[in-house]
């Protein structure tokens, strides 16, 4: 990306925030002026001589603030870094699993069944500190697939929409929890605790929409909930692999104690690593599963699989008739 790209690119992203910042006092004066050191930049630059064809127009990459206020912040000044840098850390995982999930589904839409082999992990960067409460700013990390923009920005509003849904949730809970995806809930937990150890409220803004917050009292409640309510761990159970459907990644594992297990493969996984395990079926291997559990307040436990790999027994004897070995 040349100069004059890179500061086009910029220009277009921080007219975008100041348009959502017109109310702020300290936000809009600080993006105003750094939008007029950008235009700076930019007239002194000048025109390729050499170019045959007008510039396309540069899409926005995508963009999210978190406005923290509470005892951890200090008015604009700061705050504290173990709130800042956990929340950053936790939101960051949050958005790699979603955006694996819609990738995925993207994948699908395109007539693909998986991300494309070596597709790099999605991923945040950190691109500053708006004050105003005091602010923390990230967007994707740069592709060279710039199909995936919009992907990744949908990525973000999953993630906001989610934790707004969530924390608004009352005599639905239960479904809440079950309708979000296992490998999000968990760093979604850390997030939310994170903040109520802290006694932080949060403001969410977004540069091609409205921002949304959720309040300090209601961030405790949540969080107390799904430490209450809800758990996650990583198992190995070895068994037989009964095999899995690629059109809608469910799986079937038996077990040795002659129980069923079946759930959803990961969305981490991939075309190659599809191709890898399909030979696997019916064979005797051992399975890494994440299972989810929800202890809704009446009712028994509910668990939900998420298969992370299978890898074969190799001494093992090859599975015959029912698939138990006998």
């Amino acid at each position: 990306m040349n100069a004059r790209t890179f500061f086009q690119h910029e220009m277009v992203q921080l007219r975008q925030l100041l348009d959502q910042s017109q109310d702020d006092p300290i936000l809009a004066p600080q993006l105003q002026q750094r939008l007029e050191n950008v235009e700076n930049e930019l007239k002194a630059i000048q025109p390729d001589k050499e170019a045959l064809f007008p510039m396309e127009p540069i899409p926005a990459r995508p963009r999210v603030a978190l406005f923290l206020t509470g005892a951890a912040v200090r008015d604009s000044e700061g705050i504290r870094p173990g709130l800042a840098g956990e929340a950053l850390i936790q939101y960051e995982k949050m958005f790699t699993e979603q955006a694996l999930h819609d990738e995925r589904e993207a994948a699908r839409a395109a007539g693909r069944e998986r991300r494309r082999r070596g597709s790099p992990i999605p991923s945040l960067l950190f691109t500053g500190t708006p004050r105003g409460s005091f602010g923390l700013e990230f967007a994707p990390q740069p592709l060279e697939d710039r199909g995936l923009l919009p992907v990744h920005a949908k990525s973000l509003k999953n993630i906001a929409e989610t934790l707004l849904h969530v924390s608004s949730a009352e005599s639905n809970w239960d479904e809440t929890i079950e309708g979000i995806l296992p490998r999000v809930l968990q760093p979604m937990k850390q997030f939310l605790r994170t903040l109520a150890q802290h006694g932080a409220e949060v403001r969410l803004a977004f540069s091609d929409g409205p921002s949304k917050s959720i309040d300090a009292d209601r961030i405790k409640q949540v969080s107390e909930r799904l430490e209450r309510e809800w758990d996650e761990e990583e198992i190995e159970v070895k068994g037989v692999f009964r095999g899995f459907t690629w059109e809608t990644t469910v799986f079937d594992l038996l077990p040795e104690d002659g129980t069923v297990i079946s759930g959803t493969m990961a969305d981490s996984l991939t075309e190659e690593d599809f191709e890898r395990i399909a030979p696997l079926t019916n064979r005797r291997c051992t399975a890494k599963l994440q299972v989810t559990t929800l202890r809704p307040v009446t009712g028994p436990p509910r668990k939900k699989y998420l298969l992370l790999d299978v890898i074969p027994e190799d001494t093992a004897q090859e599975p015959t008739g029912n698939g138990t070995g006998e």
